[in-house]
């Protein structure tokens, strides 16, 4: 009997888990996070400035404040309607889930990388690559001519922190 329970055990824990879905109405809490009720949500495959590197990114000779720019445009999107959030499978090294969330077809994580207020996170995936190339060849957002500014998970790691950060 025994043996029976753990076969069925290792069955059951090996069995494909049905993809978490999150939806509802969000707010932005970063430049490339979110809350959904009281889920925190990483967005998949981008990574945006961290709050901290207002006082390092630069326009010319004066703060620019890139994380402020991007969270405001990730505000921006999520204003508009209820978003729906599908779990990626991975979390970061405190256990937020990364996922892809859509505002109804929109990418909202490709979006962002689109208008240039989030990179191509490299470290986890290439999909939003050739969006990146486009935003840093038209100049826009972070890639603006005049703007200098550390990709967000090199930042963290000159900080001694993870590169999958909160």
């Amino acid at each position: 009997m025994r043996a029976l329970w753990i076969a069925a055990m290792c069955v059951a824990l090996s069995a494909p888990v049905a993809a978490q879905e999150v939806t509802g109405r969000a707010r932005a809490i970063s430049s490339d996070q979110i809350t959904i009720g009281n889920q925190r949500i990483n967005l998949y495959g981008i990574d945006a400035p961290d709050p901290d590197q207002d006082n390092e990114c630069l326009a010319g000779r004066t703060r620019y404040g890139c994380a402020t720019n991007a969270k405001r445009a990730l505000e921006i999107l999520v204003d508009l309607g209820p978003v729906n959030c599908t779990d990626s499978g991975e979390k970061n090294f405190i256990g937020i889930a990364y996922m892809t969330c859509r505002l109804g077809e929109l990418d909202i994580g490709a979006d962002l990388v689109r208008q240039g207020w989030a990179v191509a996170f490299k470290p986890q995936s290439d999909k939003y690559l050739a969006l990146e190339e486009e935003a840093r060849a038209k100049g826009l957002g972070l890639w603006q001519p005049t703007i200098r500014f550390t990709t967000p998970w090199e930042w963290r790691q000159m900080d001694g922190k993870p590169i999958l950060g909160p």
